[in-house]
C-alpha cells in the first residue's frame, strides 16, 4: 500500500509523479508531458505576464494530478478520472500538443475527434511559431533602434 501523502506530494512537485509512483504509467506520463509544455514554455518566455499565465496552468495541471494521486493511494472513489472531454479540450487549447498523450488516453473521444483535434492542435501550433517568427524580424530592427 502507497502512502496518500506521498504520492499527493510528489504530484505537487511535478505532475504526473504520483501516478507514475502508483503504476499508472499512461496517466503518469500524459500529466508529465503536460507539465514539460509548461516547463518549456517557461524557458522560452521571459515575460512577467506568461509566467502568471503558465502559473494558472500549472495548477489547472496540479491540481487535478495531486487529487487523483492521493485518491488512488487512499482506495477511495475518484473524483477526477483525467479524461474528461471539457478539461481535455481546455488542456489541449491551453497547453497545446503537450496535451495530446491526455486526447489519446481518453475514452470520451471517437478516433476520428482525436485525429482532428490532433490535427487543429498541431496547426494552431505551427500557426503560432509563424507569428512569433514573422513578428519576431519584423520587430527586430525597431528594437536594435531603440537599444541602439
Amino acid at each position: 500500500m502507497k502512502k496518500p501523502y506521498l504520492v499527493f506530494i510528489y504530484s505537487l512537485i511535478a505532475p504526473g509523479l504520483g501516478q507514475l509512483y502508483l503504476g499508472e504509467s499512461a496517466k503518469g506520463w500524459t500529466f508529465l508531458s503536460m507539465t514539460g509544455g509548461i516547463v518549456v514554455s517557461l524557458i522560452v518566455s521571459h515575460t512577467m505576464i506568461a509566467w502568471i499565465l503558465m502559473g494558472g496552468i500549472y495548477l489547472a495541471i496540479m491540481i487535478p494530478a495531486a487529487l487523483d494521486a492521493f485518491q488512488t493511494a487512499s482506495g477511495r472513489p475518484r473524483v477526477f478520472a483525467g479524461d474528461s472531454r471539457a478539461y481535455a479540450i481546455g488542456m489541449l487549447l491551453l497547453v497545446g500538443p503537450f496535451a495530446l498523450p491526455l486526447l489519446w488516453q481518453s475514452g470520451r473521444f471517437s478516433k476520428i475527434a482525436k485525429i482532428a483535434w490532433t490535427l487543429v492542435v498541431i496547426l494552431i501550433a505551427l500557426l503560432g511559431i509563424v507569428v512569433l517568427a514573422f513578428s519576431a524580424s519584423f520587430l527586430d530592427p525597431f528594437m536594435k533602434q531603440a537599444a541602439g
